[in-house]
């Protein structure tokens, strides 16, 4: 058994493909099912169930992936540290982000490649719940998105406040609005609004049916980029969590806040703990609770 073999059993789980898993770890497809095949050999188990393409993982399966995880994370966390101890950090920084929690982590970026220059970053548009996994399976370092509160209990957490929703508009939607924003004053208007499926959809849903309103958007997306779109050219007006500078610094586009109660979820950045957490995740959070305790440089 070697480093090498745990790779590739845990791009397989990660891509439930033979050959994307091999064109992943930048090796031939046969290779990578000889150096599986090599594995349960040495094992003496069946990891993999195999038909005309990959069927998924036997129950040994599942439990040398599950400890092939953790050790990969150590393995990277040992090679870190080298290069710590070299006085440099090195490394991809792998984000989850949800993609309506609408935060601006540039700055977080920026600083942290100011300070180590050999740091990239991969950036993910994922589900709170698929960040929730990533983190566990170690296949992310930090995540950011709405979660419940005994979610964040599990992880370390930098929480952000509460900023509520706001009406994002393009121009001349201004004069149309009423001078305070209810659920009900909105009836009529075209919105653009996530797709049903995700949390802050149902949370409008939820808030909307409540007063007796319900929606009927004229455009559903899970693109952030396809409603500031919609907003930009004036066919619509989009609900939004507020603080988000994909709206505020489109030309034309205004926000005003709409009265509803809290989320009951937090919006927070998320990385593992620290016992399992890499220096790239505690070097980013701690840049990130450094940005976030300065008032101009907001991370949401």
């Amino acid at each position: 058994m070697d480093i090498k073999q745990l790779h590739y059993l845990c791009a397989l789980a990660e891509h439930r493909h033979f050959g994307r898993a091999a064109q992943a770890c930048c090796v031939t497809q046969p290779t990578l099912s000889m150096r599986l095949r090599q594995l349960e050999q040495d094992l003496g188990v069946a990891l993999v169930r195999r038909g005309k393409q990959f069927e998924g993982f036997t129950p040994e399966g599942e439990m040398v992936l599950a400890r092939a995880r953790v050790l990969l994370g150590q393995y990277q966390n040992l090679r870190l540290e080298v290069d710590a101890m070299k006085g440099r950090l090195t490394g991809t920084v792998r984000l989850g982000l949800v993609p309506l929690s609408c935060m601006d982590l540039s700055p977080v970026l920026a600083r942290m490649r100011q300070q180590h220059q050999g740091v990239s970053f991969e950036m993910n548009d994922m589900t709170a719940d698929d960040i929730l996994a990533g983190l566990e399976q170690n296949t992310l370092d930090i995540g950011g998105g709405f979660f419940e509160p005994e979610v964040l209990s599990r992880f370390r957490s930098l929480a952000l406040p509460e900023q509520g929703v706001v009406l994002a508009y393009g121009a001349g939607w201004g004069e149309r609005l009423p001078s305070q924003l209810t659920p009900r004053s909105l009836t009529g208007l075209p919105l653009c609004l996530p797709k049903t499926g995700m949390y802050f959809r149902h949370y409008l849903d939820t808030r909307f049916g409540q007063a007796g309103v319900p929606l009927q958007p004229v455009l559903t997306s899970n693109s952030v980029y396809r409603l500031m779109r919609w907003v930009h050219a004036g066919l619509g007006c989009a609900l939004v969590p507020a603080g988000s500078v994909l709206f505020s610094e489109l030309p034309g586009v205004q926000c005003r806040p709409l009265a509803l109660p809290a989320m009951s979820r937090l919006g927070a950045l998320v990385m593992g703990s620290d016992g399992r957490a890499s220096l790239l995740a505690k070097g980013f959070f701690e840049v990130a609770a450094e940005l976030w305790q300065r008032p101009e440089s907001r991370v949401f």
